[in-house]
Protein backbone atom coordinates (compact mmCIF):
# COMPACT_ATOMS: atom_id res chain seq x y z
CA UNK A 1 0.00 0.00 0.00
CA UNK A 2 1.44 3.37 -1.02
CA UNK A 3 1.82 6.33 1.32
CA UNK A 4 -1.01 8.17 -0.48
CA UNK A 5 -3.30 5.18 -0.03
CA UNK A 6 -2.50 4.93 3.69
CA UNK A 7 -3.11 8.65 4.21
CA UNK A 8 -6.31 8.50 2.17
CA UNK A 9 -7.57 5.56 4.23
CA UNK A 10 -6.68 7.31 7.49
CA UNK A 11 -8.45 10.52 6.43
CA UNK A 12 -11.52 8.57 5.29
CA UNK A 13 -11.78 6.84 8.67
CA UNK A 14 -11.22 9.98 10.72
CA UNK A 15 -13.51 12.25 8.67
CA UNK A 16 -16.29 9.64 8.83
CA UNK A 17 -15.84 9.44 12.59
CA UNK A 18 -15.95 13.23 12.96
CA UNK A 19 -19.12 13.46 10.89
CA UNK A 20 -20.81 10.88 13.12
CA UNK A 21 -19.54 11.98 16.53
CA UNK A 22 -18.75 15.70 16.47
CA UNK A 23 -20.67 17.41 13.67
CA UNK A 24 -24.14 18.42 14.86
CA UNK A 25 -25.28 20.32 11.78
CA UNK A 26 -28.87 19.43 10.90
CA UNK A 27 -28.22 20.42 7.29
CA UNK A 28 -25.89 17.46 6.80
CA UNK A 29 -27.97 14.45 5.88
CA UNK A 30 -27.04 10.79 5.96
CA UNK A 31 -23.96 10.58 3.75
CA UNK A 32 -21.34 7.98 2.93
CA UNK A 33 -17.71 8.86 2.28
CA UNK A 34 -16.95 7.01 -0.95
CA UNK A 35 -13.34 7.93 -1.64
CA UNK A 36 -10.60 10.42 -0.93
CA UNK A 37 -8.22 11.57 -3.66
CA UNK A 38 -5.02 13.31 -2.64
CA UNK A 39 -2.93 15.69 -4.71
CA UNK A 40 0.59 14.47 -5.45
CA UNK A 41 2.08 16.95 -2.98
CA UNK A 42 -0.51 15.92 -0.33
CA UNK A 43 -1.63 19.54 0.03
CA UNK A 44 -5.24 18.89 -1.04
CA UNK A 45 -7.74 16.12 -0.33
CA UNK A 46 -10.95 15.75 -2.31
CA UNK A 47 -13.52 13.91 -0.21
CA UNK A 48 -16.12 12.23 -2.42
CA UNK A 49 -19.42 11.48 -0.72
CA UNK A 50 -22.79 10.10 -1.76
CA UNK A 51 -26.24 10.82 -0.44
CA UNK A 52 -29.68 9.56 -1.30
CA UNK A 53 -32.36 12.20 -1.09
CA UNK A 54 -33.95 15.14 -2.85
CA UNK A 55 -31.97 17.86 -4.59
CA UNK A 56 -32.93 20.23 -1.76
CA UNK A 57 -31.49 17.83 0.85
CA UNK A 58 -28.31 17.44 -1.17
CA UNK A 59 -27.91 21.21 -1.43
CA UNK A 60 -28.37 21.59 2.33
CA UNK A 61 -25.76 18.90 2.93
CA UNK A 62 -23.36 20.64 0.56
CA UNK A 63 -23.76 23.90 2.52
CA UNK A 64 -23.42 22.11 5.85
CA UNK A 65 -20.21 20.37 4.77
CA UNK A 66 -18.78 23.64 3.46
CA UNK A 67 -19.52 25.20 6.83
CA UNK A 68 -17.92 22.30 8.73
CA UNK A 69 -14.75 22.06 6.63
CA UNK A 70 -12.59 24.33 8.82
CA UNK A 71 -13.74 22.54 11.97
CA UNK A 72 -12.96 19.15 10.41
CA UNK A 73 -9.50 20.36 9.37
CA UNK A 74 -8.80 21.66 12.89
CA UNK A 75 -9.96 18.41 14.49
CA UNK A 76 -7.84 16.34 12.10
CA UNK A 77 -4.85 18.50 13.02
CA UNK A 78 -5.40 17.67 16.70
CA UNK A 79 -5.86 13.96 16.04
CA UNK A 80 -3.07 13.43 13.50
CA UNK A 81 -0.03 15.28 14.77
CA UNK A 82 2.69 13.56 12.74
CA UNK A 83 1.72 15.02 9.35
CA UNK A 84 0.46 18.18 7.73
CA UNK A 85 -3.28 17.92 7.11
CA UNK A 86 -4.28 18.62 3.50
CA UNK A 87 -6.88 21.24 2.60
CA UNK A 88 -10.25 19.45 2.51
CA UNK A 89 -12.62 19.77 -0.46
CA UNK A 90 -15.99 17.95 -0.36
CA UNK A 91 -17.39 16.73 -3.69
CA UNK A 92 -20.70 15.00 -4.33
CA UNK A 93 -20.28 11.65 -6.12
CA UNK A 94 -23.22 10.74 -8.35
CA UNK A 95 -21.95 7.29 -9.35
CA UNK A 96 -24.09 5.31 -6.87
CA UNK A 97 -27.18 7.30 -7.81
CA UNK A 98 -26.51 6.74 -11.52
CA UNK A 99 -25.98 3.03 -10.88
CA UNK A 100 -29.29 2.78 -9.03
CA UNK A 101 -31.10 4.56 -11.88
CA UNK A 102 -29.50 2.21 -14.41
CA UNK A 103 -30.62 -0.86 -12.45
CA UNK A 104 -34.19 0.53 -12.29
CA UNK A 105 -34.19 1.08 -16.05
CA UNK A 106 -32.94 -2.45 -16.71
CA UNK A 107 -35.62 -3.85 -14.39
CA UNK A 108 -38.29 -1.80 -16.20
CA UNK A 109 -37.13 -3.08 -19.61
CA UNK A 110 -37.07 -6.72 -18.49
CA UNK A 111 -40.69 -6.55 -17.21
Amino acid sequence: MSRQQRISSLLKTEISSLLIKKINDDRIGFISIIDIKLSKDLAHAWVFYSQIGSNEEKELTKKGLASATKFIHAELSKMIRYMSIPKIHFRFDESIEKGTDLIKKIDDISK
